[in-house]
């Protein structure tokens, strides 16, 4: 009976690891129903602030290529719209729920394209910035994503990464299972060591936007 009431009181503790398991899958890789429907609102919605503040950063102009690698929810590509109008932003997924969301609400307005950061269908020298926020956590070799953002970008381009304090990260549980979390610092010398100037702006606490140019 002590070994039953024992596992008992660890129930809820599995459960919430599970679900906690189940998540992180979701952010890194969102997948079907729930990632085309519940992910992509859920993604918008919590990180708004962070997605309003890369595209300020960017500071976009009419007519400008601007590409959000990553774009989930697709919140930074409908803010975009008007603003690089009459050029189309770009958006670039891993998950073929968060491309076939954005194109059954926008269609053609926006471009949109299923791959990887290492391997960006873009040309040399093409986009004139690069935004992507809460994703440096899942790229397994980010050295090689920042070379290969600053390959597409023109001299003087833009890249805007937007990603939350590693200790704030790690106090949910949902960081525990297939998140990298890294330091302010370490972003930053990865940045440099890709070719980048970048100055840190921390507007709201623990949501860090790094603002980097081709250097």
């Amino acid at each position: 009976m002590r070994d039953l009431s024992s596992v008992l009181a660890l129930l809820p503790v599995a459960v919430l690891l599970a679900l906690s398991w189940g998540m992180a899958r979701q952010l890194g890789h969102p997948r079907g129903w729930m990632g085309r429907r519940w992910m992509s609102r859920m993604l918008n919605d919590a990180n708004r602030t962070m997605l309003d503040a890369a595209v300020e950063a960017v500071d976009a102009r009419s007519g400008e290529c601007i590409v959000d690698v990553g774009f989930g929810g697709g919140h930074t590509l409908e803010r975009l719209r008007p603003i690089v109008a009459p050029r189309r932003p770009v958006g670039i997924e891993i998950s073929e729920a968060m491309v076939d969301a954005a194109r059954e609400r926008w269609g053609d307005a926006v471009e949109t394209h299923l791959a990887d950061v290492v391997s960006l269908p873009l040309a040399d020298a093409s986009a004139d910035g690069v935004i992507s926020v809460n994703t440096l956590y899942f790229w397994p070799d980010p050295a090689a994503a920042l070379r290969e953002i600053r390959r597409v970008l023109r001299p003087g381009g833009r890249l805007v990464l937007g990603v939350r304090r590693p200790g704030m990260m790690r106090l949910v549980p949902i960081t525990w299972f297939g998140f990298r979390l890294r330091s302010a610092a370490r972003v930053q010398d990865l940045l440099r060591a890709a070719g980048f100037d970048v100055r840190v702006v921390e507007k709201v606490q623990g949501e860090l936007t790094f603002v980097a140019r081709v250097a």
